[in-house]
C-alpha cells in the first residue's frame, strides 16, 4: 500500500512527464492578415479563436494595429479552425492545415471581413468651460459611465463603469433602436437616443450633437453603412443655479397645463428621474397686472401643476422637487405695479425657473443599470397597453379576492423596510395573472434585463415579515423575505 510520500513523488513525476511531453510537441507560427472587404485597410483589436477538433486545443490572440496576428500553434495531422469576432463586422470562419509542416515554419494566413449594415458610432466627450458661450473651449470628459440599451432587443449592449477615454466608439446596427445613458459625478447624466431605420427613421438621432460623416471613414453602400462623428457635451451641476424654462403654457387665468406644455414637461420628467441626487424647486412667476395676492395664489397653483405632473409619471424622493409661486414678487425688469410696459417685458416676468437647491453627495441611481430602467418603463408599457381591456373586461370570480386585477406598482426609490416576495419570474408577468386578483397591492422590483421579482407587504421589521410568511408558504413554495433600504434590495 502507497504511503503519502509515494503518491505524491508519482503525482510530481506525472506532472513534470506532461510539461516535457507538452514541450516536445513540434509548433508551427501562424501569421494572418484581417482586412476589410472592398480594401478598406486592415483591421485592429479582432478577436482570434483557433481550435481544432483532432487535437483538444484552444487558442485566443488579437491582431494589432496592422491587422497582424501571429502565434505558435502544435503540429498535428488534422485541421485547424480560424474564427473572427469584431464588432460591426460579420464572423469570418477559415480553415488551414499543419499536416506536413516543419517545427517553426511559417503558415500564413488572411481573412476579409465584411461589415454589418449600420453605422460605427464615434463619440466624443467633452465639458463645455463656459455653458453661456457656445464657442468656448471644450475639454475632454473620461472616467464617464457609458451604458448603451438595444431597446429593440431588449438586451444591454454596453456598460463601461469608468471609460477610460473621452472618445467612444460603439456600431449601431440596421433595424434596432438604441438608448444611450452617459453618467460622470458632478454632471447631469446624458441620455440619448438613436433610431437605425426603424421606427420611420432611416438615422434618428436625439439628443446628440451635431452628426456628420467621419473625414476617416465616409459613409458608403448609399448612406446604409459607414462611420458618423458626434460631438456629445456634458453640463456641471451647480448649486443654486437657475435654468428657465420655456414653453410652460397654462390656460389665461388659470392653472390648467395646456397640451402644447407637455414635450417641455417630459423632458424635465426625463431629468428628474436620471438625476435624482439633485433636490430642486420649480418656480413660476406671473407679471405685475392684476391682484397682487391673486397673483400669488395663482403662481402656486401653476408651480404645484408641474410638480404634480412630473410625480404622477416618475417615482420620486418626497423632497426631490418643490413647487413654490412667487406671484409678481420677483420681477426681472423694472414692470411693476404703477408702471406701464410693453407687452414683451411683461412676458419676461411670466416665468417657470428650476432651480437646484441642493446635490446629494451620493447618487441614488448609480447602483441603477440603464438595463433595468428601461426594463422597468417597458414593463409599463405593456401595462398601459393592456389597462383598457382589462377595464372593459366582464371577468369575475368569487374564487378571488378582487374582481378585476390590482396594477403593479413600482418600488419606491426611498422605501425602507421589508417584502414578502412570491414570485421570481423571466420575462413579464400577464396583469391577468391570479396573483393581481388576490392582492390589492402588489410590487414590481426589476432585479435584471427581463428578470423580475412581485411582492406584497409592507412590514418595519424582519420578525413581522417572518410571522407574516407562513400564511402564503403553501400556496407559494418559493416565497422569502426580502429587505430593502432606499429601494434597493439588500443582499
Amino acid at each position: 500500500m502507497m504511503n503519502c510520500k509515494s503518491i505524491f513523488s508519482l503525482f510530481f513525476l506525472l506532472y513534470f512527464c506532461s510539461i516535457l511531453i507538452g514541450q516536445d510537441i513540434p509548433k508551427a507560427v501562424l501569421v494572418g492578415y484581417i482586412y476589410e472587404s472592398n480594401n478598406r485597410g486592415y483591421l485592429n483589436e479582432v478577436e482570434v479563436s483557433i481550435t481544432s477538433e483532432d487535437f483538444v486545443h484552444h487558442l485566443e490572440t488579437t491582431t494589432d494595429i496592422q491587422g497582424k496576428f501571429q502565434i505558435k500553434i502544435p503540429i498535428i495531422e488534422g485541421k485547424y479552425t480560424i474564427e473572427t469576432k469584431k464588432a460591426a463586422f460579420k464572423k469570418g470562419t477559415v480553415v488551414i492545415s499543419t499536416k506536413g509542416r516543419q517545427a517553426n515554419e511559417g503558415i500564413f494566413t488572411k481573412l476579409e471581413l465584411t461589415r454589418l449594415p449600420g453605422y460605427t458610432l464615434d463619440m466624443t466627450l467633452t465639458d463645455l468651460v463656459n455653458q453661456n458661450d457656445p464657442g468656448a473651449p471644450a475639454y475632454g470628459i473620461e472616467g464617464a459611465n457609458v451604458q448603451i440599451y438595444n431597446n429593440t432587443l431588449q438586451r444591454e449592449e454596453v456598460n463601461i463603469a469608468e471609460h477610460p477615454s473621452h472618445q467612444i466608439i460603439c456600431h449601431l446596427e440596421q433595424g434596432n433602436e438604441y438608448v444611450f445613458l452617459i453618467r460622470k459625478k458632478g454632471y447631469y447624466a446624458k441620455r440619448m437616443r438613436a433610431n437605425v431605420n426603424v421606427n420611420g427613421c432611416i438615422l434618428c438621432m436625439e439628443g446628440f450633437g451635431t452628426v456628420t460623416p467621419s473625414v476617416m471613414d465616409n459613409l458608403t453602400k448609399e448612406n446604409t453603412m459607414g462611420t458618423l462623428g458626434t460631438n456629445v457635451t456634458m453640463r456641471k451641476m451647480i448649486l443654486n443655479e437657475k435654468m428657465k424654462m420655456e414653453n410652460i403654457y397654462y390656460d389665461l387665468g388659470k392653472a390648467t397645463l395646456r397640451p402644447e406644455a407637455k414635450p417641455q414637461l417630459d423632458e424635465l420628467t426625463r431629468m428628474m428621474y436620471d438625476n435624482p441626487q439633485i433636490v430642486v424647486e420649480l418656480s413660476t412667476h406671473t407679471d405685475s397686472r392684476g391682484d397682487n395676492q391673486a397673483n400669488l395664489d395663482l403662481s402656486q397653483r401653476r408651480a404645484d401643476a408641474v410638480v404634480n405632473y412630473i410625480k404622477s409619471r416618475i417615482t420620486l424622493r418626497p423632497d426631490q422637487v418643490r413647487g413654490k409661486g412667487y406671484g409678481e414678487t420677483q420681477p426681472v425688469n423694472s414692470c411693476v405695479d404703477g408702471v406701464d410696459c410693453s407687452e414683451e417685458m411683461y412676458q419676461k416676468n411670466r416665468r417657470a425657473e428650476l432651480i437646484v437647491i441642493d446635490i446629494l453627495a451620493e447618487d441614488p441611481m448609480q447602483v441603477r443599470t440603464l438595463s433595468s430602467m428601461m426594463q422597468e418603463r417597458n414593463f409599463d408599457l405593456i401595462l398601459d397597453a393592456n389597462n383598457q381591456a382589462y377595464a372593459e373586461s366582464e371577468t369575475t370570480s368569487e374564487l378571488y379576492h378582487r374582481a378585476t386585477p390590482s396594477k403593479p406598482e413600482t418600488m419606491s426609490m426611498g422605501y425602507n423596510g421589508y417584502k414578502i416576495q412570491l414570485l421570481e419570474k423571466e420575462g413579464h408577468l400577464s396583469t391577468n395573472h391570479f396573483l393581481f386578483y388576490e392582492f390589492d397591492a402588489v410590487f414590481l422590483d426589476v432585479l435584471n434585463e427581463q428578470h423580475y421579482a412581485f411582492l406584497i407587504g409592507d412590514y418595519a421589521d424582519y420578525n413581522t415579515a417572518e410571522a407574516a410568511l407562513v400564511n402564503y408558504q403553501q400556496q407559494f413554495p418559493g416565497a422569502k423575505i426580502v429587505a430593502y433600504e432606499n429601494g434597493l434590495r439588500k443582499k
